[in-house]
């Protein structure tokens, strides 16, 4: 039920930009749910083992790719940089971390993190870039590390990170705006469904979508919003 909420974001905020040209203040607050619904969820659903690791590792490097193409046709009507990378790339990255580091310690994390360093210019005009990524790695410690779960300073630290993620270069006069559209709905929104669909046992413990739909449905919305995009006459 998370995942598909946090799909939903990503929908109404990828319609907002796309097709909308970002008109839309609803949509573009409820789309800042996405990333932090995706990420706790990607974070949480990490396999322990070496072997799963390598596979999930894997399987994000090659729907990061496949899916690049959709992603500059769905963003390039909206003066989108070639070079901008989706979303996938910044999992993906952050799960090659932690592989490299569970299997050559403290070398294969070194190399991890170069490896983030590398990618992390291009993740920055549409997949958060060094905040997104910090907020992976923050909820990758929270996943491998089970006592910080319960430490008042991190959990301080990932809800500010949270916030954080969509809060644009602002000026005098902008915080308002910036703190009543970007900085609250980021915060707000996955704690609130998170709360909800916690408490909601027969809802939150049954799985509705088929295993990867996910995937299956981030390419399969770029293109959709790719080719209403490029249609004369849209929106």
């Amino acid at each position: 039920m998370i995942k598909t909420i946090a799909l939903a974001a990503m929908l109404a905020d990828h319609i907002n930009i796309i097709l909308l040209g970002g008109r839309s203040e609803f949509l573009y607050a409820f789309g800042h749910a996405a990333f932090p619904l995706f990420t706790l969820l990607w974070a949480i659903n990490l396999p322990s083992d070496l072997a799963g690791l390598r596979e999930r590792t894997r399987r994000l490097w090659v729907w990061a790719f496949a899916t690049q193409p959709l992603f500059w046709l769905a963003f390039m009507m909206n003066g989108q940089s070639w070079m901008a990378l989706n979303i996938l790339f910044t999992y993906a990255g952050c799960t090659q971390l932690l592989y490299w580091a569970k299997r050559w310690g403290i070398n294969g994390a070194m190399a991890g993190m170069s490896l983030l360093l590398i990618v992390a210019w291009p993740l920055t005009p549409a997949s958060y870039g060094v905040t997104g990524i910090l907020f992976c790695l923050m909820c990758l410690a929270g996943r491998y590390h089970a006592g910080l779960a319960e430490n008042g300073v991190y959990l301080f630290a990932v809800f500010i990170a949270m916030g954080w993620l969509n809060m644009p270069p602002v000026i005098s006069g902008w915080w308002a705006d910036a703190l009543t559209f970007d900085f609250i709905p980021t915060l707000a929104i996955p704690l609130l469904v998170i709360c909800v669909v916690s408490v909601l046992p027969a809802i939150s413990a049954r799985r509705i979508w088929p295993r990867r739909f996910f995937y299956h449905a981030y390419a399969a919305h770029l293109t959709l919003l790719g080719v209403l995009a490029v249609l004369p006459g849209k929106f």
